[in-house]
């Protein structure tokens, strides 16, 4: 008796299709999320003109980079390629798109026509945790613990800060911003590397503990808002 496989070749030849328009999606998908990352750039363009009247000049001026320093409707510093800072004025003019983060990055457009009148536009390139978590309260807690036994006392101090990260290098230090935009900086010498990334601007719970023979133990967690 001779076997009949073609309904089964069939059905594999549909599978392969399949599995391969999922994987040809994914790759799309990757490839879209690689290229919407923001990169640090600047671009100054100025434009003179000469005729039979005066010469016009204009100036145009697009920068995106990490937001170093923002203050609403008074100036904004970004940190462009090569960690070259950029100053904005910001006066009652200014256009302001979405919610500006310290650490986080933005793009400002500005433009200055031949009359002399500027204008600056600000767009948030911020993560949607880092928008959240510059909302969400922040925390900061100190205690000591006492233990007594048959053998010795012990005392344990214990520290935990919940907010923005403003400052990081991994194995050395992580600074944030915690309540009333106090800073809290703990070093994380000898610490192992953490199974996440730590991002500037987002949202973090540091918990720090020393004990009387000097062991030290510092541990970071993300913690996104929950409403």
């Amino acid at each position: 008796m001779r076997a009949n496989f073609g309904p089964l070749v069939e059905r594999l030849g549909i599978m392969k299709r399949i599995v391969g328009t999922a994987i040809g999606v994914c790759l799309l998908a990757g490839g879209l999320a690689v290229a919407q990352t923001p990169e640090k750039q600047a671009v100054e363009t100025t434009t003179k003109q000469t005729g039979a009247g005066a010469t016009l000049k204009t100036e145009t001026q697009s920068v995106s980079g990490t937001v170093k320093e923002y203050e609403a409707g008074k100036k904004i510093k970004l940190s462009g390629p090569g960690d070259k800072s950029y100053s904005f004025d910001l006066d009652e003019n200014a256009r302001v798109e979405g919610t500006i983060v310290i650490g986080q990055m933005a793009t400002v457009q500005y433009s200055k026509g031949a009359d002399g009148k500027e204008s600056v536009t600000v767009v948030s390139e911020a993560t949607a945790n880092a928008v959240t978590a510059a909302d969400a309260p922040k925390m900061h807690s100190e205690s000591i613990t006492k233990s007594s036994g048959p053998a010795a006392s012990t005392k344990t101090k214990s520290e935990v800060v919940i907010g923005i990260v403003k400052e990081y290098e991994e194995g050395k230090s992580i600074k944030v911003t915690g309540p009333d935009s106090k800073d809290y900086s703990f070093d994380l010498t000898g610490m192992a590397a953490l199974k996440t990334g730590v991002t500037v601007g987002e949202r973090v719970k540091v918990t720090f503990t020393k004990s009387d023979n000097g062991a030290k133990v510092t541990t970071i967690i993300a913690y996104p808002h929950k409403p």
